[in-house]
């Protein structure tokens, strides 16, 4: 008689045929049907590798212009070659801005651009408590590192101070480092099976404030065409999107948004270890380089920079950068800018979209202040 096949390992295989069951979820074509057409936050971080392939090939199309980086969150996002030509002539600007891109991503793509050796004319750093602030995270966990990145950056050891500032980590948290993993290997804990989406993205989009008329596409379709979008901008305004968006908001609609961005991601919450750690180790990884730094805390609406000094929140977050960059700044061959619109005299356009992003027409106010004469 045969043997029988062991009863132990039916669990084993069981587990197998679930986890090959999942990668049938990771196909793009289900992905598409299944996973929110609203969700393209995603997308802009896995699409910086595209771009980090178009700064490659247009640096070997024109050896002799240097490159500009670009770094921070949405609201650099406007910022394109272009734009910049005035105030860096010879440059070719790369944007790699993404939203709520905190300084674990910037680093990361610092980091991978620095080891090109290609030549950098400018640097610039977005920072603010909002980038720095423990959720920051959950955007670029899902679609930017690398798996050795993430590995050799997870801090295993980590042990809790009270205050971030005085952390002594040497990366990401552990949990951090397990939610990119597992995201990473199982489809449905990336893309949550939600019968609802999948119905949203076959369904045609209402055109808002007509009920019932339809644009004519899918939620699919259109976002299979805004990624079209992103990729093309890549190659023509090298990662920036423009802002078409020109009008101020209203002051009660500001005030409700500055609301709730202070209550769903400062209120109560020490910020991140992570940010931290990652935000000085760009400013070492440009100290004593000669490459001209600006560090800047970005534009917001005046009920945000008001929720924001709760509590010295603000202040302190301020005087801690400022003395990140004074104590670099002091090694030889570095070229440390650090510039705050908010409280410079000459910021004179202040429409706001939201809360935290300036309308489209105030941009050629803001240049000049983010590139001073010294740089230029």
């Amino acid at each position: 008689m045969k043997d029988k096949f062991p009863i132990v390992l039916y669990p084993i295989l069981l587990a197998l045929l679930l986890f090959l069951v999942d990668k049938f979820f990771f196909l793009p074509v289900v992905v598409e049907n299944t996973y929110s057409w609203k969700k393209i936050e995603r997308k802009f971080y896995e699409l910086k590798e595209d771009l980090f392939e178009v700064m490659l090939e247009e640096s070997k199309k024109n050896p002799n212009k240097k490159i500009g980086l670009i770094l921070g969150s949405s609201r650099s996002g406007e910022f394109d070659s272009e734009m910049l030509e005035e105030f860096v002539p010879n440059t070719n600007s790369f944007n790699f801005a993404a939203p709520f891109g905190p300084p674990s991503f910037q680093a990361y793509w610092l980091e991978k651009i620095l080891a090109t050796k290609l030549p950098i004319r400018y640097v610039l750093i977005e920072a603010d408590p909002l980038l720095f602030s423990k959720s920051s995270i959950d955007y670029s966990l899902n679609g930017s590192y690398d798996n050795a990145y993430v590995l050799f950056h997870t801090d295993f050891f980590r042990t809790k101070t009270k205050d971030p500032w005085d952390s002594n980590t040497t990366g990401f948290s552990v949990d951090e480092a397990e939610v990119y993993f597992l995201k990473k290997l199982f489809a449905l804990y990336k893309y949550p099976l939600d019968p609802t989406s999948i119905k949203a993205n076959n369904k045609e989009i209402e055109i808002g404030f007509f009920p019932g008329m339809t644009s004519g596409i899918t939620g699919k379709e259109y976002k299979r065409g805004y990624v079209d979008k992103i990729k093309m901008v890549n190659r023509v305004k090298f990662g920036a999107l423009p802002n078409e968006i020109k009008f101020a908001n209203i002051d009660v609609f500001l005030e409700r948004d500055a609301e709730n961005m202070y209550n769903q991601y400062l209120r109560g919450s020490a910020l991140s270890p992570t940010q931290i750690f990652f935000f000085k180790k760009m400013l070492h990884l440009l100290e004593g380089s000669d490459i001209p730094v600006i560090v800047y805390f970005p534009a917001v609406s005046e009920p945000l920079y008001r929720k924001m000094k709760t509590d010295g929140l603000l202040d302190r977050f301020n005087s801690e950068i400022r003395k990140e960059v004074e104590n670099v700044s002091k090694t030889k061959n570095s070229k440390f800018f650090l510039i705050d619109p908010n409280v410079d005299p000459r910021w004179k356009c202040k429409d706001f979209v939201d809360s935290l992003h300036l309308s489209g027409a105030c941009f050629p106010n803001l240049l000049p202040i983010l590139f001073p004469k010294e740089l230029r």
